[in-house]
């Protein structure tokens, strides 16, 4: 701050630490102030004053003032002049706070020195990297290795300006004269590059990700910067930050892996191209951090600070505290020392020396708080709005390295994410600059978080919303609750689709895994308004798998240092605030089960009424052919207790395919009718109860994220559920010999599925899981057409009758006779684009499609063209694959004639051999 061109400075002054201006007076001895701090009294001491006129007079003394400033905290003595125009900071404070001043622009300007001169005088001056100076460390030198069998890696050196190379000159100049570049002729080749500072001079960047890209990585070692920050412990109130000097460079290369770090030179003034290589460790290489951070962890376990002071490390950043001033002064100087007689340089423009406040790491660390910077928030404020998806992933990195400060912060970025996945260039709509103003603002308003004290326990927050976990990290302080940090993340697929009471769950595990990050593995109190205990006990094993319930246990319930509390405060800022929270009690036992039932009625009991039905499905290998099949049986009693429906089905499905469908049946038996269903099928029964909903709810994906294995199957069974005016699913055990009605019912359907499995004659099912009518909407109409494709393809190259060959059921292929590579293409192209997936499904309904495959087999395919009216859909099942009734146009069974024999059926020959296709029969879910 500056008066009238005068140096001027500010410090807190007395017991309120009232604010005091002083000019910065270099010719007074000892300084004085004209006003009485509130609190203070005049002592008994004077003292003779030469005033400025050349008169000497007496003048009071106050004593023992406490002064503190930016750097540092002192009391002092001030002696008493109300006379006086303004306060002078005489040569006495000026020495003791580091206060200078120096000319500058025509101005005499204050300078707050980092060090005083006493501080100096203790620190070897060898430890500051002054002149361009680089340290070296006396350690073994470090072998870089590569994957196995790699070549040469040889990157053109990218096009450079002239200025550009003029700005490099200085710094390779010095570093080949410290010997940390030398020439050499490697194999090996990087670019590089001039990267232009603020300032105006020039950084040398090698551009090493091909390197990166085949190095043998080590594990990482290096902190967590939020797992770090928790270890500062509340009470410390004075810090200094020592930010090592190009320490990479302290570290040596070991003579066989410095030609991987080779870069071509052409010196713009004498014109001589040349390759130089790096004897120390590279900045870009990226191992580098985890090999130095390790060295010097090495280091620092051979000094010892003075006192209750701790010393962290972040690869070359090291932080002290304490509580003690002259403790950390001391041990600042000692460490400042012993590194420089390791070899190591620091940098005295960044040196943070012993103050209340420091900056580490991008935060603001004060006496049990840490906020972040203005200058981080200035300039990610000031980032424009994203134009590439670059830049999205640039201002997310950014935003996530703030997110503790941010709350809801997974929800509030998520339109960041969402413009990821979509296509480039990205469109930036107005309400996109929205939620970007938003978040930013959020930012810029961020709370200053409490340090967590890990002797005390800590408070956790939960909530989910939106299939999001969030919630608070506080501590108590002083009677009310300080935040530690705001968490949120998103719920796994599988999590997002239970319903609210089970998510609860869910998030608490995740979030008390984030915020043992922060504790230390503390102990917490845990509250949510959901209880915990009771729903992964009582609901849990319903929808959860055992190696997630038994995660959960470990997580929430085994753990000695959680304690878990149903608590109605549901928004952090309610608690935090201390608004009165709603009204949010609720019994989740009761919640889930209304939450969970695709119909409100329906039933895991009997009905003691209306129809009763069992149905049971088969797959199974039987003399080295698997069969598949489905029966429902009926009945009241066990007298009468009857063969309702029977069917052969595909023999690629799966038995609990076969069960479901056989449960899908007999919900259509009973549309609009009442009744109870059977089934032995735990899965069958889940997916009516429970893991339908779920699936329903979150787009059938499953934990990864991608459609269900038979995702139409279980669509369709939630739809035939809604059939019956009421209805019951109930698990039986299957396989039992009981003669109760349900055990006698079930072993029939049981016997009836198995005897339709392996008839001979029987009729296979042929189920079309997306056909929808017009009316119900004709989007579903495309796959409908193209499964009826992909049926023909398997049917009717495999026509029993000896024209095309034989299906062969077991093995899910088509056994030709002959080696005819004719019929074996067409197969396996067809089947190619039928079975990729729905993207790839859209050709098969192009005509012009089927026109270019036809014609790039030869000129006489194009007498047999593909039958328009088949490609729009002909009516299917086929009775048995045996039958030609049901088969599409004759044309086209004259073109599969063709195609099996070009020179006419008469020349066909009984050869051996089969040729296996891919396997996906129709019906495969």
């Amino acid at each position: 701050m500056y008066h009238r061109g005068e140096p001027i400075v500010n410090f807190e002054v007395g017991p309120q630490h009232e604010e005091y201006e002083f000019l910065v007076d270099t010719g007074a001895d000892r300084s004085s102030i004209r006003r009485l701090p509130v609190g203070v009294n005049i002592g008994t001491r004077t003292c003779e004053v030469l005033g400025a006129e050349g008169k000497p007079f007496t003048a009071s003394i106050i004593e023992g003032i406490e002064v503190k400033g930016n750097s540092k905290q002192i009391r002092a003595d001030f002696i008493y002049l109300p006379e006086l125009e303004s306060n002078l900071l005489g040569r006495d404070l000026q020495v003791l706070l580091g206060i200078g001043v120096i000319p500058e622009g025509g101005k005499m300007r204050v300078k707050i020195m980092k060090l005083t001169a006493e501080d100096l005088e203790e620190i070897n001056p060898e430890v500051w990297a002054e002149g361009g100076k680089s340290g070296l460390l006396n350690i073994p030198p470090i072998e870089v290795k590569m994957q196995p069998g790699t070549p040469p890696i040889r990157i053109k050196q990218y096009p450079m300006s002239l200025e550009g190379k003029k700005g490099l000159i200085p710094i390779i100049e010095q570093l080949l004269k410290e010997g940390i570049l030398e020439p050499c002729m490697s194999p090996h080749n990087t670019p590089i590059l001039a990267v232009k500072k603020a300032e105006g001079k020039y950084r040398l960047v090698q551009d090493l990700r091909e390197i990166n890209k085949r190095t043998i990585t080590k594990h990482p070692v290096v902190p967590n910067p939020y797992n770090l920050l928790s270890q500062i412990p509340q009470e410390h109130a004075w810090f200094t930050i020592i930010d090592l000097k190009d320490a990479f460079w302290a570290c040596p290369l070991a003579e066989g892996s410095r030609d991987w770090f080779a870069f071509e030179w052409d010196h713009p003034e004498t014109k001589r191209r040349q390759q130089l290589r790096w004897t120390r460790l590279p900045q870009g290489f990226t191992e580098s951090p985890n090999l130095f951070g390790q060295a010097l962890e090495r280091l620092l376990e051979q000094f010892t600070p003075e006192g209750q002071v701790q010393i962290l490390q972040y690869v070359d950043d090291l932080l002290i505290s304490g509580e003690n001033q002259l403790e950390v002064r001391t041990t600042s100087i000692k460490l400042l020392n012993f590194l420089g007689e390791k070899g190591l340089k620091v940098s005295k423009r960044k040196l943070q020396f012993v103050k209340p406040e420091v900056t580490y790491l991008g935060h603001l660390i004060g006496k049990g708080y840490k906020k972040l910077s203005p200058e981080r928030i200035a300039g990610i404020i000031a980032i424009p709005a994203p134009k590439t998806k670059r830049d999205i992933r640039k201002l997310l990195g950014l935003f996530g390295y703030c997110r503790h400060w941010i709350d809801e912060y997974t929800q509030n970025v998520r339109f960041l994410y969402d413009k990821l996945v979509s296509p480039e260039p990205i469109e930036w709509t107005q309400e996109d600059e929205k939620q970007l103003e938003k978040l930013k603002n959020k930012l810029s308003t961020a709370p200053v978080l409490s340090l967590p004290d890990l002797k005390k326990e800590f408070d956790l927050f939960v909530n989910t919303e939106g299939g999001v976990a969030y919630g608070v990290l506080a501590q108590e302080w002083g009677g009310c609750k300080k935040p530690i940090a705001f968490l949120s993340k998103i719920l796994d697929p599988v999590a997002r689709g239970w319903p609210a009471c089970l998510q609860a769950v869910a998030a608490t595990a995740v979030l008390v895994e984030e915020s043992q990050k922060l504790t230390l593995n503390g102990k917490i109190q845990i509250h949510t308004p959901h209880d915990i205990k009771t729903v992964l006990s009582q609901k849990a094993p319903g929808w959860v798998t055992d190696s997630r319930i038994l995660k959960y246990e470990i997580t929430l319930i085994n753990s000695e240092n959680l304690r878990l509390t149903v608590s109605k405060n549901l928004n952090p800022a309610q608690f935090l605030s201390r608004e009165p929270p709603p009204d949010l009690e609720h019994d989740c036992l009761e919640l889930m089960s209304l939450q969970t039932k695709v119909r409100e009625d329906l039933e895991s009991t009997p009905l003691p009424y209306g129809k009763r039905l069992f149905t049971d499905g088969s797959s199974r290998v039987l003399e080295g052919k698997r069969v598949s099949g489905y029966a429902v049986v009926e009945g009241s009693t066990i007298e009468d207790i009857q063969v309702r429906e029977t069917g052969k089905l595909p023999s690629s499905w799966s038995a609990q395919l076969c069960e479901i469908y056989a449960v899908k049946r007999g919900l259509d038996l009973l549309g609009g009718d009442r009744g109870t269903i059977y089934t032995d099928s735990k899965y069958a029964f889940g997916i009516v109860h429970t893991f339908g909903k779920i699936w329903e709810e979150r787009g059938y994906l499953n934990s990864k994220g991608k459609d269900l294995v038979h995702k139409e199957m279980i669509r369709s069974v939630l739809t035939s559920l809604l059939k019956p005016i009421e209805i019951a699913v109930v698990h039986v055990k299957g396989h039992q010999k009981e003669t109760t009605f349900e055990g006698k019912g079930n072993q029939l359907a049981d016997k009836e599925a198995k005897r339709a499995a392996q008839d001979p004659k029987g009729s296979i099912r042929i189920l079309a899981l997306n056909e929808t009518s017009e009316e119900e909407g004709g989007e579903e109409k495309p796959k409908t057409v193209v499964y009826q494709i992909r049926l023909a393809v398997d049917y009717l190259l495999a026509d029993e009758g000896g024209i095309c060959g034989k299906f062969n059921t077991s093995e899910c292929c088509l056994e030709i006779d002959d080696k005819s590579e004719v019929i074996r293409n067409i197969s396996k192209e067809i089947r190619r684009v039928a079975y990729v997936g729905n993207q790839e499904w859209t050709p098969l309904l192009n005509i012009d499609w089927w026109d270019r495959f036809w014609s790039s087999k030869g000129a006489w395919w194009k007498k047999f063209p593909f039958p328009l009216g088949f490609l729009r859909g002909s009516a299917f099942p086929f009775s048995s694959p045996a039958s030609m009734d049901a088969l599409p146009p004759e044309n086209l069974q004259e073109l599969l004639l063709a195609l099996r024999f070009p020179s006419g059926p008469q020349n066909r020959r009984a050869g051996e051999g089969s040729v296996c296709f891919p396997s996906g029969l129709p019906g495969r879910a």
